[in-house]
């Protein structure tokens, strides 16, 4: 009987890890989740489950925050700024919208965006929301994009 129930414990943990996410709607997902999400949400999945000093130093390297593994922050891409309705409706989820960071639509750019903190477990619920159109990370080392032209001097 205990090997039954270590057998079934250890398959729990560990089927996780096997799929990316496991969401009843990939297509869902995989239209509207950035890679770069994907990646964190499952990081912070497996360092939940068995934490290593090694992942943990990876995620800091790339820029994540470590304080809370249950919490991504994260950009939600909208066509229009979030309407009460639909700020209620995610909070009510446990989302944390910051209201004061929302860019809106201009140009070339057709979505607008607003940042935010999303408990791990409600991506696949974001994600369903027929108002979201792109969720993206917010957590990442960011680089200078002109490695190779000379840098100015300044006196």
């Amino acid at each position: 009987m205990s090997r039954l129930f270590i057998l079934i414990t250890s398959v729990s943990l560990i089927l996780p890890m096997l799929l990316p996410v496991s969401c009843a709607n990939t297509d869902t997902i995989n239209e509207k989740v950035s890679s770069l999400l994907l990646t964190q949400i499952n990081l912070r999945k497996e360092q939940i489950a068995e934490p290593t000093p090694e992942r943990l130093e990876m995620m800091k390297t790339m820029g994540m925050r470590v304080d809370n593994l249950e919490i991504q922050r994260i950009f939600i891409h909208l066509n229009k700024e979030p309407s009460q309705s639909q700020i209620v409706e995610l909070e009510a989820m446990g989302i944390t919208l910051y209201l004061d960071s929302w860019i809106p639509p201009v140009g070339a750019h057709p979505t607008g965006f607003i940042l935010a903190d999303m408990p791990i477990d409600k991506l696949e619920a974001l994600a369903a929301k027929d108002y979201v159109v792109r969720l993206d990370t917010a957590e990442r080392q960011l680089e200078p994009q002109n490695g190779s032209q000379p840098q100015s001097e300044q006196n």
